[in-house]
């Protein structure tokens, strides 16, 4: 129920979000060019290149609110979102600290490649991360709605963003003299900001005095110590970060080996299929408690399979029309401004139609041994994934990234999971504590 739900939300808001995403599109590339919109491009994936600010710890907070028989007087989960608020704490300012020695040493303008020729665009990064980072710690309240149980909550707030980043665009465009159009990207940082404000608002209010006990413990080091939630944290770290290294990296590959044409053709239909993306991962991560709960209390029946399988279906009807249509679709999202290649898109439609079918195997996986195991194979899909958009960008072009993964997530992570579980299901079927 938890699953349609979200689905549903994602549905609804991903509709918004593509409308908005278009209209804001248009609107960088008639007012901006192309050149501040690749720019816009590189910047607006550095959060899902920052997916890890709480190392890993933050499952703990998903699976200790989700078997918890009354997260509003638990005192061990205080006890753990004490321990990761903390550590949220210290992720923001050490990354801060680094944002500041890449502005002062010019290394901004280097990682952009082309776009970091433009005037002010390194302070533009800058400035973006330091929204990101003053929003890191107020991010907790996601994980705690995800361990409730109401992952369409999230989702509704976060479709916030999109008509938020639309306003502040068409705001920063009218300055005068081009003066904002560096700084456009401050506009999604700025209402991913507002959304969760929101969203820590609403679940501080929903869990009171959960979130107010653990506030006031944080500071305390010595007389409020926290407990253990690295043993968790570790192994979710290597995922996390598998993410960043594999997909999220591959503009700032195309940035350093082609030009701001490729990068402006790879973030179009990125917008696209990331959307779709999007609405697989929201399915998905509903079904991480979901498991959880049962296999807590000792109903889990069913292994992940169909859901694998209809995840990936799913997305790979859709690519078969969005590649059909390929023509009408792009040519209304750029204006004409961008060209996008057939190869493109069914790179595309690879890469997520994969990303799609392991999400309901990795969502099983996530008890204690299960995590660790994914530690390997999720590791060696993203180095496997990086190294091959190396070596296809440079001759594919914006086709080349997304086509290695495919290839990655499919070898190293399809496969090992569906042989683990095959091997583990009698353990993974079997009730479980914690």
């Amino acid at each position: 129920m938890n699953s349609l739900l979200a689905l549903l939300a994602k549905a609804g808001t991903m509709a918004i979000s593509l409308v908005c995403g278009i209209l804001t599109t248009r609107l960088i590339l008639g007012e901006a060019g192309v050149e501040h919109y690749a720019l816009f491009s590189l910047l607006t994936v550095l959060p899902s290149m920052l997916a890890f600010t709480d190392l890993g710890a933050g499952a703990v907070i998903v699976n200790g609110v989700a078997t918890s028989d009354d997260p509003r007087a638990d005192d061990r989960l205080v006890a753990q979102l004490t321990s990761v608020g903390r550590i949220l704490v210290a992720f923001s300012i050490g990354l801060m600290l680094l944002n500041a020695l890449m502005l002062a040493s010019g290394g901004w303008a280097l990682v952009l490649g082309e776009s970091g020729a433009l005037p002010r665009a390194a302070l533009a990064a800058f400035l973006c991360l330091t929204v990101f980072c003053l929003g890191v710690p107020v991010g907790i309240w996601v994980r705690i709605m995800l361990g409730l149980r109401r992952n369409h909550v999230v989702i509704l707030l976060q479709g916030l963003i999109s008509p938020l980043t639309l306003l502040g665009v068409f705001l920063l465009t009218r300055l005068p003299d081009a003066e904002g159009h560096a700084f456009l990207a401050i506009a999604s940082y700025g209402a991913s900001f507002v959304v969760s404000a929101i969203g820590l608002a609403l679940t501080w209010r929903g869990t009171t005095p959960l979130i107010p006990r653990a506030a006031a413990a944080l500071p305390r080091l010595r007389r409020e110590q926290g407990v253990r939630v690295m043993d968790v944290g570790w192994p979710m770290l290597a995922q996390l970060i598998s993410y960043p290294i594999a997909v999220s990296t591959q503009r700032y590959v195309l940035a350093q080996s082609g030009d701001a044409a490729q990068v402006a053709e790879y973030g179009v239909v990125a917008q696209l299929f990331l959307a779709l993306n999007g609405l697989m991962l929201a399915a998905g991560v509903a079904l991480w408690p979901a498991y959880a709960r049962k296999r807590h209390r000792g109903e889990l029946r069913r292994g992940p399979a169909p859901m694998a399988w209809l995840f990936g279906g799913s997305v790979a009807a859709a690519t078969l029309l969005v590649w059909l249509l390929e023509d009408p679709i792009f040519a209304f999202i750029t204006g004409g401004e961008v060209d996008v290649t057939g190869s493109t898109v069914l790179a595309f439609g690879a890469m997520i139609t994969c990303i799609a079918g392991v999400y309901p195997l990795g969502m099983f996986l996530m008890d204690k041994p299960a995590i660790r195991f994914q530690v390997v194979p999720t590791l060696a899909m993203a180095i496997a994934s990086l190294a091959l958009s190396i070596i296809l960008a440079p001759t594919m072009g914006a086709a080349g990234p997304p086509l290695g993964n495919a290839l990655a997530v499919l070898v190293c992570q399809i496969v090992p999971f569906s042989i683990y579980i095959r091997r583990n299901r009698e353990r993974l079927m079997a009730p479980q504590q914690g």
